[in-house]
């Protein structure tokens, strides 16, 4: 079946390659049954070294589908549709969203100050108590800042689930790991909930210094920066502890954390009583809470919007002169890039893992 012929492909309105991921190409496109609404679609790369690799790749392809139809919260990408031809192609469509990923924000702007950094942090942390409280408890397994999008309106969104699984305690998992942010129990395929929370701690020195961190090393912003909060330091080196054990025990003991810090910078700042109290759930308080801190506006946040006016005009000017044809498609489709290990970023690893084998839990 072809494009040509196949009603799948002439419900979506293709505009422009965005860019390309780990396992695939990602495009911008249209949704011609949606009052054009606009969207992204994910394709699955054909081209890969082996059959098994390829297999891997699929597994993990559908089943970020399946994960993300189930999921609902503001800090995850929305899930459309997916299919498959009988060709053996693969794809996702999903929400198109607005603004700038966290890596280009740090990229086009500097650092974040403490301030929206915290702001950050404590958005991040409210999804992966989302995703943690699952049950099974879905491990997010890749969080850092090319996978963290900002829009225009200070909200943060998790883009990318390819390799997201849920929680099998006496199962080894596939070793999936983004050198300087995966922590070492990620490398032998064994994570847990607390492994996200070392992604977080790398992503957070990042955020604030602008120093993309080394592989299997305790992260510290007051190595590369001067006059660092004490408590946003020490969070971020109890983060980013080799053993799981010297980590915050939970996503919400961070989130309650940052509070606490966010208050140090803005003494009107009333933490919520449940911050003081056991409890299971997010509270509808502490919600109210987090969406006011974010709103009080973050300087990160202005700079996608003019950045994301910028690629407005960017793609009216390429669908100008790309046309509604979708030819250019195939042409663009070009060989990605493994989201794996970069080979420049292995080097001493092996040692470092070896001088690691106490902490981790076997």
């Amino acid at each position: 079946m072809s494009e040509s012929t196949d009603p799948w492909f002439k419900r979506y309105r293709w505009l422009q390659m965005l860019g390309t991921g780990g396992m695939g190409v990602i495009y911008l496109a249209e949704d011609t049954e949606f009052d054009n609404a606009t969207c992204v679609v994910k394709q699955l790369n054909a081209k890969y070294a082996d059959e098994e690799e390829f297999a891997e790749a699929l597994r993990l392809f559908k089943r970020e589908a399946r994960m993300l139809e189930k999921l609902d919260h503001p800090g995850v990408v929305r899930f459309f549709d997916s299919y498959s031809t009988k060709d053996g192609r693969h794809y996702l469509v999903m929400d198109y969203v607005k603004g700038s990923s966290l890596e280009s924000v740090i990229a086009d702007f500097g650092p974040f100050n403490e301030d929206d950094a915290i702001k950050v942090g404590i958005q991040i942390c409210e999804v992966l108590e989302y995703l943690h409280e699952q049950s099974p408890p879905i491990i997010y397994r890749d969080l850092k800042p090319s996978n963290l999008m900002l829009t225009p309106e200070g909200q943060i969104i998790f883009i990318d689930f390819g390799i997201a699984r849920t929680f099998m305690p006496k199962d080894s998992a596939t070793r999936v790991v983004t050198a300087g942010y995966s922590p070492p129990e990620q490398y032998f395929g064994k994570p847990e909930t607390r492994s996200d929370l070392y992604a977080l701690g790398a992503t957070l020195c990042h955020l604030v210094t602008g120093v993309r961190p080394k592989p299997l090393t305790t992260s510290q912003p007051s190595q590369h920066k001067k006059d660092v909060l004490v408590g946003l330091d020490n969070l971020v080196r109890r983060l980013t502890a080799h053993n799981i054990e010297d980590r915050p025990p939970t996503a919400r003991h961070v989130r309650h954390a940052l509070y606490r810090l966010y208050q140090e910078l803005h003494p009107e700042f009333e933490i919520p009583a449940e911050v003081f109290t056991e409890k299971t759930m997010i509270t509808q308080e502490e919600q109210f809470v987090s969406q006011k801190i974010m709103k009080s506006g973050m300087a990160a946040a202005a700079s996608a919007l003019r950045q994301e006016h910028n690629n407005e005009l960017t793609r009216k000017e390429a669908r100008a002169n790309l046309g509604r044809s979708s030819d250019r498609l195939k042409a663009m489709n070009k060989s990605t890039r493994s989201k794996y290990q970069e080979p420049e970023q292995e080097k001493g690893i092996i040692e470092k893992l070896l001088a690691m084998i106490p902490w981790i839990r076997r």
